[in-house]
């Protein structure tokens, strides 16, 4: 099962247990941390605060706090596809026609929400108006008459002041307040799920369950939006006024802020935890994502070419939606654990299709690990494992640059290509075979260089051009078609590309095979099929293997067989 092939490698379920959003899954488990003491007066009692009011103190807090109960289908990397699964959160009005404030984990990705009002067991249906997925707000509209509704404080929030967060906590219909005081006026608000210049730290207890609820002053004021906790460290976070009413306000009209429509979280996978992204356990009807083709349970690898997640936040993610209207249409590339493809598109743009693979899977492609012989050449294709002189065995190189620049050394058992700067490609072709679908296998080993330079190899190259297949030392893969005649110089056009776990990284020696049959072009990775592509342009041509440093410097790799054999 892949979820049992991706299980390993999640390192976020120890870090959501200790730093963690206060949202209530139904799934989930109680916390064992106490809440704090309330104070003898301030325990509110039988409020009574009457419909279309605002609130003025702290025992009326209660009659505009509202519990959500959400349900919906989300996908979670440990637990797989969850149909029909529910959590709670909580909320509060912020006018008396319905309008609420909660957090965007909360109702992002739901099918149903109902609320219920200051711990009443009567139920509401609510719809979302619009969210924020980078400061992890929304605006529900409540139906069903006039609410009590909470104000703003307008006040400065200083280190020391007197804080209460109000809310239901751990899934329970009662009513929950806590006191605590401001620790932090400012603290570090980046995180797993969300992107925040700052928030406010204080330690009001909040447990699960306490998300989206308000932090008020004695007086009943919204002094911040609960959304975190770090219950270990008694620590616990509000998104402040000063950062939450402008985007409310946005929100209020019915306009997403900073949001494609995914409840998701920075993530990553692999056999070392090395490939990054955000997952999406959820993804909104209708919203830019959905429409793009993501669905719950992908992984977001790339938007405008710029890796996400890579230090475990939502930072880059944000940073890339603040820059760009929600109507423009940005290059997406996501993996998908359930099927193991990698695809690329577009927001507002290209639907998202496959690419690649990603190879978790596993799978072989039937490679052979040994060149099996001396050295042979013929019309049944090459077996060399280079011990004899490669240049007397119808080997010869092509180079696009200076010959100074690059050495190719043969000693008995390996090939070695030495590119002594950035921006070198170096290739070695065999006349003595000529083919139209072939398979070509090379093993590459002791490489030396930055993650920016490919080894690859090369089907059907004649003097009209040929189609090569890298990779990266830093995971990522292509399929070309080389064009020599294309502009003034020649151009790479891509065929394919993506990123796979199954791709030795930095200096790890891979195995690489390559199908070229009919217009069917195959790479394979250490026996896993990772990328395809599809061509009609070069029929038949002679094969080889090469190094490219690319333009971060120099780059050695040797390279042990080479085997080209017809398919």
């Amino acid at each position: 099962m892949l979820w049992r092939v991706l299980k390993p490698f999640i390192f976020l379920a120890l870090l959501v247990a200790m730093v963690g959003t206060a949202c209530m899954s139904s799934s989930g488990g109680d916390s064992t941390k106490e809440p704090a003491e309330v104070t003898e007066e301030a325990q509110p009692s039988k409020p009574s605060k009457p419909a279309g009011d605002a609130v003025s103190t702290l025992d009326d807090v209660q009659t505009a706090t509202i519990q959500i109960e959400a349900q919906g289908t989300s996908v979670d990397p440990q637990e797989g596809t969850q149909l029909n699964s529910g959590w709670t959160g909580t909320g509060f009005f912020i006018s008396p026609d319905g309008l609420a404030v909660t957090n965007n984990h909360v109702v992002t990705g739901a099918a149903i929400l109902k609320v219920y009002v200051g711990g009443e067991s009567k139920s509401y249906n609510a719809r979302i108006v619009a969210v924020s997925e980078c400061a992890d707000l929304a605006v529900i509209k409540v139906s069903g008459g006039e609410f009590p509704y909470l104000e703003w404080y307008d006040g400065d929030v200083k280190v020391g002041m007197e804080v209460y967060a109000a809310g239901f906590p751990l899934g329970e219909p009662e009513y929950n307040l806590t006191k605590g005081i401001v620790s932090k006026a400012k603290a570090e608000g980046q995180t797993f799920w969300s992107s925040i210049d700052s928030v406010i730290a204080h330690d009001a207890t909040i447990n699960p369950g306490n998300s989206g609820g308000p932090l008020v002053t004695p007086d009943g004021k919204v002094v911040g939006v609960n959304y975190r906790s770090r219950p270990d460290f008694n620590q616990y976070f509000a998104i402040g006024r000063d950062i939450a009413l402008p985007i409310i306000e946005d929100l209020e009209q019915g306009t997403n802020v900073n949001s494609i429509g995914v409840n998701g979280q920075a993530f990553t996978f692999g056999p070392n935890n090395e490939y990054p992204g955000i997952w999406a356990y959820s993804v909104e009807s209708g919203s830019v994502a959905d429409k793009a083709g993501i669905k719950a349970g992908d992984i977001i690898l790339e938007i405008e070419n710029i890796l996400l997640a890579t230090d475990g936040t939502y930072k880059d993610y944000c940073d890339i939606l603040r820059g760009k209207n929600l109507d423009s249409t940005m290059a997406v590339r996501v993996y998908r654990p359930m099927t193991d493809e990698i695809l690329e598109g577009q927001l507002n743009g290209r639907e998202l299709e496959v690419t690649g693979y990603g190879g978790l899977t596993g799978g072989s492609s039937g490679a052979t690990t040994s060149g099996g012989g001396s050295s042979t050449s013929s019309s049944n294709g090459i077996n060399t494992e280079f011990d004899g002189d490669i240049w007397s065995e119808g080997w010869y190189s092509y180079y696009k640059e200076d010959d100074t620049l690059f050495t190719i050394t043969n000693k008995p058992g390996r090939v070695i290509i030495l590119n002594k700067k950035p921006s070198i490609d170096t290739y070695l072709f065999n006349d003595n075979f000529y083919a139209s679908d072939v398979k070509v296998t090379t093993y590459a080993t002791k490489i030396d260089g930055p993650n920016r330079m490919n080894t690859s190899v090369v089907c059907r190259a004649t003097d009209k051009g040929w189609y090569e297949f890298s990779i990266s030392s830093g995971g990522l893969w292509w399929i070309w078609k080389w064009d020599p005649n294309a502009g003034d110089n020649g151009y790479y056009y891509q065929v394919a590309k993506g990123t796979s776990t199954k791709i030795g990284l930095q200096k790890q020696p891979n195995l690489i095979e390559a199908t070229c049959i009919g217009t069917t072009l195959t790479l394979y990775v250490n026996g896993n099929k990772i990328g395809e592509g599809t061509d009609r342009d070069f029929t038949e041509g002679v094969t080889g293997f090469a190094l490219s440093s690319l333009d971060l410097g120099n780059a050695q790799v040797e390279y042990e067989y080479f085997i080209a054999e017809p398919q």
